[in-house]
């Protein structure tokens, strides 16, 4: 059934996406791996123009490959940044103006795992196919993309991410953000001085 006005009415319980974010301590002495959080995402409306390209035109360069990490050097927990749907790659961009703010763009060193969302595996066969992505991506290097130091010693707290397609990867300036996440205050991680920090993060198609 449709409204008068041809606009169909939203189903209620109908097709959505969702993700969860994992965060976890790898020591680099190879010790086991340390669960530090986890907490639920946000989908960007710019997650629509990843999807128009994938699906409707197989546009591999559109494919989520790539982590943003967010960091604030600081001694105390960091605020939690109030933002909408709307906002997309500028947010990133401001932070150069951001005193002691920065994020890490790590590109995903390899494609995601496919499983199944639990509740769903009526309609799936585990092992050839699935509704839920699991994408990982580790910290890695000194500085931030504007340049703010990321160590220890400088007191770089994580406290957010987001997944991001990078159709061309030499180009920040055309990523589109998919969606973002961010820590609550108990969970934010200063840099480890001997370990990195991994974000997992799954999103599933329901």
């Amino acid at each position: 059934m449709r409204l008068h006005d041809g606009v169909y009415p939203e189903v209620e319980g109908g097709p959505r996406v969702k993700g969860a974010i994992s965060t976890w301590e790898v020591p680099d002495d190879g010790s086991p791996i340390i669960l530090r959080g986890r907490t639920r995402n946000q989908i960007q409306y710019t997650w629509g123009a990843i999807a128009a390209e994938l699906f409707g035109k197989g546009a591999f360069s559109h494919r989520i490959n790539a982590m943003y990490i967010e960091f604030e050097n600081t001694g105390s927990a960091v605020s939690i940044p109030t933002f909408g749907r709307d906002e997309g790659l500028e947010y990133y961009e401001n932070l150069q103006f951001v005193a002691s703010r920065d994020f890490l763009r790590i590109s995903l060193p390899q494609e995601p795992t496919v499983g199944i969302e639990p509740g769903f595996e009526d309609y799936f066969t585990a092992g050839t196919n699935g509704n839920l992505l699991t994408f990982g991506a580790q910290t890695a290097g000194t500085e931030g993309i504007h340049g703010t130091a990321f160590s220890n010693g400088a007191s770089s707290t994580i406290f957010g991410a987001a997944l991001v397609a990078t159709p061309v990867f030499a180009d920040r300036t055309q990523d589109v953000i998919f969606s973002r996440g961010y820590l609550d205050v108990a969970d934010q991680i200063i840099k480890p001085v001997s370990a990195q920090i991994r974000i997992g993060w799954g999103l599933s198609f329901e």
